[in-house]
């Protein structure tokens, strides 16, 4: 497409000196030597408008040889550019950088390899804003048709990050299948927003230091997490299938859902006894977390604050009422 600018700009260039010299030398008017260029340019000669004097002659000549030539070469770059899908990737950037300069406070996405791509079905379902950023250009075509904007680019790298609005997102979830890529990322990401939760994802236990050194906030490894829901469900199958209907959505009426508040919260500054979460909303409050640690069983006198993060467990229309609120 670069090409095609740069081929577009010198074509203008010769119209524009075409034209002005036009309007001198024979005496036309703006919208007459414009004319004149321009189907000499394209070669469609009408013959209504021709040059009377020799240097008015020579001028179209020029016009002629090199704008012709110009113009084809103008054509066919475009057709070319149209035909190898450069013009639309063109156009479906510029659509995916409007959408993300509209985010603010959502997660970014890095890679979308097998854990990736259930991060990435895992939020389109929860219909959480969100951005990815895929390496592979082949993979990030597959998933262009999904509505979710995807940045293709190395995660490490500072432009990429901020192509994806690194510095108005609230959390960031690296996926990498090695612990190198996560660790670059995610000391890349700190730099660059120091306030932004970063989930990081490890292959090894030894990795596991080192991500934590460079600011990761939570660290998840799937082979563990895996092995030790595979041993539970052998112990405790029950137990870990409710869980599991929990966090996979399956049950439609009852949903484990967090809440943090606000100032504006209605239940903010109540005691937990007067905020009305068993009476009018049907819900049971599980674990507050406040600041570093975390209130398990709540005291019924515990008074709820701004910035608490509630664990709750009920109903799902109370508990979208309740996030409304």
């Amino acid at each position: 497409m670069k090409n095609f600018f740069y081929a577009f700009i010198i074509l203008n260039m010769v119209m524009a000196i075409g034209v002005i010299t036009l309007i001198h030398i024979e005496g036309l008017s703006l919208v007459d030597a414009a004319w004149l260029a321009t189907i000499s340019i394209t070669t469609v000669g009408y013959g209504d408008i021709v040059p009377k004097t020799v240097p008015g002659r020579v001028v179209t000549m020029g016009l002629i040889i090199s704008g012709v030539g110009l113009y084809t070469y103008v054509l066919s770059t475009l057709m070319v550019s149209i035909v190898e899908g450069q013009l639309f990737d063109l156009l479906g950037n510029k659509r995916r950088r409007k959408m993300i300069s509209k985010l603010n406070n959502h997660i970014i996405v890095c890679g979308l390899g097998r854990v990736g791509t259930e991060v990435f079905n895992t939020l389109k379902q929860e219909k959480v804003p969100f951005v990815v950023i895929e390496q592979n250009p082949e993979r990030a075509e597959l998933y262009h048709s999904s509505g979710i904007p995807i940045v293709v680019g190395d995660a490490s790298e500072e432009h990429v990050l901020e192509k994806a609005g690194i510095h108005r997102a609230r959390t960031l979830i690296t996926t990498l299948p090695d612990d190198a890529g996560n660790l670059f990322i995610v000391m890349t990401s700190k730099d660059l927003n120091p306030k932004i939760k970063v989930i990081t994802r490890a292959t090894r236990n030894e990795g596991v230091p080192h991500l934590k050194r460079a600011g990761a906030d939570s660290i998840i490894s799937p082979s563990i997490l895996g092995g030790k829901r595979m041993a539970m469900s052998a112990i405790k199958p029950a137990s870990v299938a409710f869980v599991q209907t929990l966090f996979e959505r399956q049950n439609i009426l009852f949903q484990l859902e967090e809440l943090t508040l606000t100032d504006n919260s209605i239940l903010v500054n109540k005691p937990l006894k007067d905020s009305g979460l068993r009476e009018k909303f049907n819900c049971q409050l599980l674990i507050i977390n406040r600041g570093d640690h975390s209130i398990t069983n709540p005291d019924p006198g515990d008074i709820l604050l701004p910035g608490d993060t509630l664990i709750l467990f009920g109903p799902s229309d109370k508990l979208v009422e309740l996030e409304k609120g």
